[in-house]
Parts: C-alpha cells; sequence; structure tokens
C-alpha cells in the first residue's frame, strides 16, 4: 500500500507542477508594467513623433479608470461650470487627479505607459528616470469646443524648452476611455511630423507671441498654418484604453463632432512624462503648489520637485508616494475673466 500511496503523491507534485508557471514575475506598487517595445515603433515615434499603442489598459485597469471618470466628470464646481459658460471647451477639464483617484494614479504610476515612454526616449535606468509632470482628465461632449491645434504651454506644461526634434523632448499619453471613431468625431487629432516641421514651428511662435491664454487660437492668429494643419491631420479610430503616444512639441486638437446632437460625452486622460534631469519653469500663474512648497524655480531639475514631480520609472520612490501634496490653486476670478476678454474678441474677429 504504501509504495503506492507514494507514487499517488509523486503524480500528483507532477501535476500541479507542471499546471503552475515556471517563473512568477510579482509587479511591486509603484512599479510600471513591463512592455515590449519594437526597434519599428521607436524608429516610428522618431520620425512621426507619434505611435499608437492598443489596448495600453485592459481588464481591470481599464474599467476601474472608466468607473473613476464618470465620478470625476459629475463632481464640477461652481468654478468649472462658470467657466465653462465663458468658454465651453470641454464639459469637465481636471489637473492632477492621481492625488485624489486610486484608479487614476494606477495609470500613472503602474501601467505600462511609463515604461514605454522612457524606452521611446532612450532614457537609462540608473542615470536618467522618469517623472510625471502632470495628468489631465477632460470630458468633451455635444457642443464643446475643446481647444484648437496647440501645443501645450507652460501653463499644463510647465518646463522649459526641450530638444524638440530628439526622443527626450517629453511624451503625452492621450488614453481614451470612450470608443471615438473618425465618422463620429469626438477624438484626438494630430499632425505627424509636426515636432519637426518648419511651419508648426512658426505656429508655435505666433501662437506664444499673444500670451499666455492664446493656445487655443491659431485659427483666428493664423489662418494659414491653421488650414495646413488640417490639410495633414491624422484622425485614429480608438477604442477603450488604446493611447496616443506623442512627442510634446507635436500639434493636436480635439475633433469636434460630426452630428454634436447625436453623440454623448467622450473620456480622455492625458498624461505628461518628462525625464528627471528635465528643468522646471516658473509660469508665475500662482498655480503649481510645487513653487511655495519646495521652493522650485525655473532652471531646476525636476527631480528637485520630489512627490510634487513624483518618478514613476523604473519605479516610484517610496519617501515620495507616502508623502502628501497640497493641491494645485484652481483658475482665479481674474483669469476667468481674461478668459472672457479673450472669447468675446475672437468672437467679434470671427464675425
Amino acid at each position: 500500500m504504501a509504495p503506492y500511496v507514494a507514487c499517488l503523491l509523486i503524480a500528483l507534485t507532477v501535476l500541479v507542477t507542471a499546471s503552475s508557471p515556471a517563473t512568477t514575475t510579482v509587479q511591486h506598487k509603484g512599479t510600471p508594467a513591463p512592455y515590449d517595445i519594437t526597434p519599428e515603433q521607436i524608429s516610428q515615434y522618431k520620425s512621426d513623433g507619434v505611435i499608437i499603442i492598443r489596448g495600453l489598459l485592459q481588464g481591470k485597469e481599464l474599467k476601474n479608470a472608466i468607473r473613476a471618470a464618470k465620478r470625476i466628470d459629475r463632481s464640477k464646481s461652481l468654478a468649472d461650470r462658470l467657466l465653462y459658460k465663458i468658454m465651453k471647451s470641454y464639459g469637465k477639464v481636471q489637473f492632477q487627479t492621481w492625488r485624489t483617484y486610486p484608479a487614476m494614479e494606477h495609470v500613472a504610476f503602474e501601467s505600462a505607459a511609463p515604461t514605454i515612454c522612457a524606452k521611446l526616449m532612450g532614457l537609462n535606468a540608473n542615470k536618467r528616470p522618469l517623472r510625471l509632470l502632470k495628468d489631465a482628465f477632460l470630458s468633451f461632449g455635444s457642443g464643446d469646443q475643446g481647444c484648437g491645434w496647440h501645443v501645450d504651454d507652460k501653463g499644463f506644461w510647465p518646463c522649459e524648452d526641450g530638444k524638440i526634434g530628439q526622443r527626450d523632448a517629453g511624451i503625452n499619453v492621450w488614453i481614451t476611455l470612450s470608443p471615438v471613431t473618425k465618422e463620429e468625431g469626438g477624438g484626438l487629432t494630430i499632425v505627424p511630423k509636426s515636432h519637426r516641421l518648419n511651419f508648426a514651428k512658426r505656429a508655435r511662435k505666433v501662437i506664444a507671441s499673444k500670451g499666455a491664454f492664446s493656445t487655443c487660437l491659431l485659427q483666428t492668429l493664423d489662418p494659414e498654418r491653421h488650414e495646413k494643419m488640417e490639410l495633414l491631420k491624422s484622425v485614429p479610430d480608438l477604442q477603450p484604453g488604446d493611447a496616443i503616444f506623442h512627442n510634446r512639441y507635436v500639434f493636436h486638437r480635439a475633433e469636434q463632432f460630426v452630428n454634436s446632437k447625436k453623440h454623448k460625452k467622450k473620456h480622455r486622460i492625458s498624461l505628461r512624462y518628462m525625464p528627471a534631469d528635465a528643468t522646471f519653469f516658473n509660469n508665475e500663474r500662482n498655480v503649481d503648489r510645487v513653487v511655495e512648497v519646495k521652493g522650485l524655480n525655473t532652471g531646476d531639475a525636476l527631480s528637485k520637485g520630489g512627490e510634487y514631480f513624483p518618478q514613476v520609472w523604473p519605479y516610484r520612490l517610496e519617501e515620495e508616494a507616502t508623502k502628501k501634496v497640497l493641491p494645485d490653486k484652481g483658475f482665479t476670478l481674474g483669469q476667468v475673466l481674461k478668459f472672457s476678454l479673450i472669447k468675446a474678441t475672437q468672437k467679434r474677429h470671427d464675425n
């Protein structure tokens, strides 16, 4: 009987071993998911400044992000409602959602987004880690105007200008949480190679010359270059969880709905990643708390910002993850009035 029992135990052991993976990879909290980016994708990104990663978010992480997006969209403050009546750009915009919503924190730190960005930039884990500059949630619905052709200005991307034609200029990861198609609109329109095109560089200068609140007004400021953007644009079809990775200096805009009365809101996340040695720009808008808390000023490395611009790759720093951060300040009444004046000026010009 004993030999029979011994044989049975050996058989069970073999069966369990065969049905279990030979090795187990444990992803510790705060470590981004791995991702095998191909040499062809890196080459395409270097050339076009844009690549699309299908299914960046899947399963539970996608469901949790969609659930958090709906909560954020419902939480409109009085300032949100007032600004929307003036601008009607997006139904809801909220920055630094990773600080409040665990699902958004997971996407920013533990999805494959940081890994892909680091590889596209060619960063070295020991010498040049990656940091999260900002995130943003945007809700785009029927009747919303979005933002015209632009690159994120120093209000939304508070860094000194990087090496525009190189891979480490900074990457914006645009993740859709809703299905978007060219036929219905509501997604993101991009101009591949616009980080390197001369007319696009001049367009940036035209926008910058008109001040901090002119970011979305290229159509009014420079109609000719606006039309060139329209001729070169690309409108990808995307499913929830798909992501566009684009160079900081690639022009992009919200794609208008083909029939604004027919379609529901489209939710998306924008994540802005920069190398740790990128330099901060103090835009003096009294928004970024890192200035008062960390004494950060123009020319300082982002790494000096610590938990306000946290490290995401190759892993999150425990001393930053355990520290609380003060929320960034919202728009002041004076800024809202400036927006109102600019909008009125644009309307008179269009008429």
